[in-house]
């Protein structure tokens, strides 16, 4: 799959690409280097609150206050600049949870691997790892930069950073996932802590070895959401892929026609509107999905 891509550059154009002073790091993102040693320092600017997760358990959302927000923010936009690979599916401009499932558009067989409690296992010292290792940024930069952008040791769900340092803190753990999918002829797609990988034949000896790789980088696969397909509908990030279509998932259908009966029902003008607006966010994913297979 070939994508558009929105004026990316190397790693090694980043302006991040061997920072070795605070004063020109402070520049880079916009700010002074008294308020980045502030960032980094033991006070802790996060405000935390319990979600409940679809399948059950709850999730800890960790929310940056505004200040530190505004930098990770710009963090996150300098990594995202920065030229991804074709597996690499979100956090990546320009391309959504519709293109991770054309990816796998006429395959037979297809697994699914999902990485439980992705970003707390995402940790410091790896972030730390990828700036000083792989961006060549000065150590104290590093540890700077990495301070900034965990929290308790870890990823934060809730900082806009979190999702692109998952990938580029574990760039070797990725990289040896898709060198099994190519020397096997699989195609591969990573959309955050989804790997879904598919092909005419999936060895299981590939997949044993994919789980060793996380596991040797500190992350554990979820058994509960594995999936095993062969000649198939597979869904992937909530859309049907069956032989050359993607379709949307009956669920979805189903909700479409509950809103409309609904809408049809109500008497009060706000509730209308409420469902109207709830009807085009459907609406428009089954566009996308529809407009997709259109394109192929």
């Amino acid at each position: 799959m070939v994508f558009e891509s929105p004026k990316f550059h190397e790693l090694k154009d980043s302006c991040l690409y061997k920072v070795q002073t605070k004063r020109k790091l402070a520049k880079f993102l916009f700010t002074s280097e008294r308020n980045l040693q502030n960032l980094a320092g033991p006070t802790d600017r996060y405000k935390c609150w319990e979600t409940e997760k679809k399948n059950g358990g709850t999730r800890t959302i960790e929310a940056p206050y505004d200040n530190l927000k505004l930098v990770q923010k710009r963090i996150a936009n300098l990594l995202q600049s920065i030229q991804p690979p074709e597996y690499l599916m979100a956090p990546v401009k320009r391309r959504s949870y519709v293109d991770n499932a054309a990816v796998h558009i006429r395959a037979r067989a297809f697994r699914l691997l999902d990485i439980e409690e992705f970003f707390p296992s995402c940790t410091e010292k790896r972030v730390f790892w990828f700036f000083n290792k792989v961006m060549f940024c000065s150590p104290d930069v590093s540890a700077i930069l990495a301070s900034i952008a965990t929290r308790d040791g870890h990823l934060p769900q809730g900082s806009p950073c979190s999702p692109i340092l998952a990938y580029f803190s574990y760039i070797d753990m990725w990289n040896q996932i898709n060198e099994i999918a190519c020397t096997s002829d699989y195609h591969l797609s990573i959309y955050a802590d989804d790997i879904t990988i598919s092909g005419k034949t999936i060895y299981e000896h590939d997949i044993w070895a994919i789980k060793q790789i996380l596991y040797r980088a500190g992350h554990r696969y979820s058994r509960s959401k594995e999936r095993r397909l062969i000649n198939t509908t597979a869904e992937i990030t909530g859309v049907i892929v069956r032989d050359d279509s993607l379709l949307l998932p009956n669920r979805q259908h189903r909700k479409i026609m509950v809103i409309r009966s609904d809408r049809a029902a109500a008497r009060s003008k706000s509730y209308r509107a409420k469902l109207d607006q709830q009807l085009r966010g459907r609406l428009s994913q089954a566009k996308q999905i529809y407009n997709h297979t259109l394109s192929e």
